[in-house]
């Protein structure tokens, strides 16, 4: 957005506001309040793309208390949220701006601080939930962090849920007290680094979800002692695809992470090139596939295609996917 004059963006902003705007809302025509709201955002830093943003999503700032609006954003940036941190939380939840700073931002920023303890926590975990300043602190946040205690979860491990998945944090109590029994169901020890990744992977499910994936796993040949374990490996198997089973369930086990990874972009191309490899003999017999599937992409490359390209001149094509082959 180019700049403009202060009035022909105070126009714009006016005239979006009120498109904006529902009926039950009435908007005060004051342009002189209008100009202080925005000469205020812009001495903060706020670019006119922010404002047109900001506006057309909470069309009712442009009627805030100057003062009250100035004291909420600068204790936000005193506690760490500057710059374009700042300016990007506030035009992605603009609901911050209308919370009581005292009753409620000042509160939800005292609960951040007691687990996470340092800004840049707690910026990393707003800037992955921004909700986390306007949520409701008493009826959600807490109650929840209170039950992942009872359960016995570390401080430091609800940090690292709050700073990691915060939306986990925000799910109803009900939610989080059905994962925490979930978690118990499975040997799954609160006092476990997984514990921390099994929680929000138990949330992102519905029950009946949950039953068909244990069916799927059993389908595999998993004993549930099995199963139980890697329901306690990081990222948990719980985002299998069904495609992805081709791997033999003693690899999964071995290394579940193969369960995180994309089946087109990743693990398809890698078994086109070791194939390839292995058919013209190149590939040594004792390299374990499932764990060259886990290397980086710059060692998978360095090591695997571009080492062949003499031998496989169109390794690197197959590998880009330009060209296929039937596994």
């Amino acid at each position: 957005m180019a700049k403009l004059p202060l009035k022909s963006l105070l126009c714009l902003m006016q005239n979006a506001s009120s498109q904006h705007l529902q009926p039950s809302q009435p908007y005060e025509n004051k342009p002189q309040k209008h100009e202080s709201v925005l000469e205020l955002l812009k001495s903060l830093g706020f670019s006119n793309t922010h404002i047109a943003k900001l506006v057309s999503r909470y069309p009712l700032i442009l009627q805030s208390q100057v003062d009250k609006l100035k004291l909420k954003i600068e204790y936000l940036h005193d506690n760490g949220l500057v710059g374009p941190v700042l300016h990007e939380l506030i035009v992605s939840n603009p609901n911050i701006l209308r919370r009581s700073l005292d009753k409620h931002i000042k509160p939800s920023l005292d609960f951040l601080k007691e687990f996470l303890e340092t800004n840049e926590k707690i910026v990393t975990a707003i800037k992955r939930g921004s909700w986390l300043l306007s949520f409701d602190l008493k009826g959600i946040l807490k109650p929840n962090t209170f039950l992942l205690i009872k359960e016995g979860v570390p401080c430091k491990r609800i940090s690292q849920l709050i700073t990691l998945q915060p939306r986990a944090i925000m799910q109803n109590v009900d939610r989080m007290l059905y994962a925490t029994e979930r978690a118990r169901s499975l040997d799954i020890k609160p006092t476990d680094s997984t514990y921390v990744t099994a929680i929000p992977v138990i949330l992102s499910m519905t029950e009946s979800t949950w039953k068909r994936k244990v069916e799927l796993y059993k389908k595999f040949g998993w004993t549930k002692l099995r199963f139980s374990k890697l329901s306690n490996v990081n990222h948990i198997l719980w985002l299998v695809q069904r495609r992805k089973s081709r791997l033999k369930p003693s690899a999964i086990a071995t290394y579940p992470r193969l369960l995180l990874y994309s089946f087109d972009a990743r693990i398809q191309p890698r078994f086109n090139v070791l194939n390839i490899l292995a058919s013209k003999k190149l590939l040594k017999t004792h390299k374990k596939i499932a764990w060259l599937l886990t290397q980086s992409e710059a060692k998978f490359l360095t090591n695997y295609v571009n080492k062949y390209l003499d031998q496989v001149p169109d390794l690197l094509e197959l590998y880009r996917g330009v060209k296929t082959i039937d596994l």
